[in-house]
């Protein structure tokens, strides 16, 4: 149960990190580094979760 929830969290978090990014302006230079380091960072968040609650579910 804890890994679920463990896993729910990183979701969200990648989720939020996801939209927050999305939501800023679009400019040139290092704001899109910027920007493209957070939309990594949020996908690897989510799928961080789902291998946390996949591997404590033992499929």
């Amino acid at each position: 149960m804890k890994d679920i929830a463990i896993g729910v969290l990183f979701i969200l978090f990648g989720i939020a990190v996801i939209w927050f990014v999305s939501k800023r302006p679009k400019n040139i230079g290092i704001s899109s580094i910027v920007n493209f380091q957070g939309c990594t960072f949020g996908v690897v968040s989510v799928f961080l979760g789902l291998m946390i609650i996949f591997g404590g579910l033992h499929f």
